[in-house]
């Protein structure tokens, strides 16, 4: 078979080898020294390292200021939470030269991207379309940086496996650094299953709920009222469900008038919350605040409430006809 070399496009962190295949097995001969070698992985793993801690304060970041990761999704927070756990491991481990973390950290490094890719198709589950989820996760600059960095450690560590794959041939180095695809594979699936353990704990759905009751109140439709108009009270709204599982509050203004609006916020889908200290609806994620006829008082939303149309009957019942309005839920 023709002789090869992996190449050196990356330059600094691989070494030409070459390799012929006898009998079925690879014999690989290096152009460069172990010592040589050595030196190349050293490099090799503090670019990965330094790519690792990068990351893990990238997550960090994004947990501190994403309020929809805790108020919509509590499994996604904690599998971040391991990501970024496993991030610094590694990320301070590779500093310090341990030649077994090379293939876990190219693992590792696989797998959040993985996952954080993967929490598009979770979009349904939060009332969401995976395009406009999409749109919003890569709309955040913390989530954008931390998969450019994991992909950067799996750029970085492919480009420089020369060094190892000519360590891997060398006796007691070769069997610490435990190069292999088996190895590989066996170490994502240990991984995977750490951080789905973790998820899994904190696998519940957990509305944003309010001092006010707006994650609750009853399923309302066409032929099920909301509430009688001649029992509601200006300053006290109600709360109801409207098609079953999307909160609304219906209000009654003072010269007599009802209104209602959709809770979930129309920035991210997290359900808001009447603030009746401040007369407004406030959303818990990211902090948008509504006026009680939906407006946008603050962002980041930058369209109204959607409003429910209503019908009143000769008995003062009060049903849901439809809604009106944008909304990406």
């Amino acid at each position: 078979m023709s002789e090869g070399a992996p190449g050196d496009w990356l330059e600094g962190l691989g070494h030409e080898i070459q390799v012929k295949y006898q009998g079925g097995r690879p014999q690989i001969k290096g152009y460069a020294s172990k010592s040589e070698a050595l030196t190349g992985l050293r490099r090799l793993q503090r670019h990965i390292g330094y790519a690792m801690l990068l990351s893990a304060t990238a997550g960090v970041y994004l947990l501190a200021t994403d309020g929809s990761l805790w108020h919509l999704a509590v499994s996604h927070a904690v599998g971040l939470m391991i990501i970024v756990g496993m991030d610094l491991a590694l990320g301070w481990m590779n500093l310090n030269g341990s030649k077994r973390l090379y293939l876990p950290s190219l693992a590792a490094a696989f797998l959040g991207m993985v996952l954080q890719l993967g929490d598009i198709v979770t979009a349904p589950e939060y009332n969401m379309s995976m395009s406009y989820f999409a749109s919003y996760l890569f709309g955040l600059p913390a989530f954008d940086i931390l998969l450019a960095l994991q992909a950067a450690v799996l750029v970085v560590g492919v480009a420089g496996r020369g060094n190892v794959e000519f360590l891997a041939a060398r006796g007691r180095t070769g069997r610490e650094l435990n190069y292999s695809r088996r190895s590989f594979f066996k170490m994502m699936v240990g991984l995977g299953a750490l951080v789905g353990f973790g998820t899994l704990l904190g696998s519940a759905k957990i509305p944003a709920g309010s001092s006010s009751g707006g994650s609750g109140g009853q399923v309302a439709s066409a032929s099920s009222p909301i509430a009688n108009s001649n029992s509601l009270t200006v300053g006290s709204p109600v709360y109801f469900q409207y098609p079953s599982g999307y909160p609304n509050v219906l209000f009654k203004r003072s010269d007599g008038t009802l209104a209602a609006y959709s809770l979930l916020c129309t920035h991210v889908c997290c359900e808001c919350s009447y603030e009746a200290s401040s007369n407004v609806i406030y959303c818990p994620c990211h902090g948008s605040v509504f006026d009680t006829t939906g407006k946008v008082l603050r962002g980041p939303a930058s369209s109204p409430l959607p409003s429910i149309t209503l019908n009143v009957d000769s008995a003062g019942n009060i049903f849901p006809t439809g809604t009106s309005g944008y909304s990406p839920c």
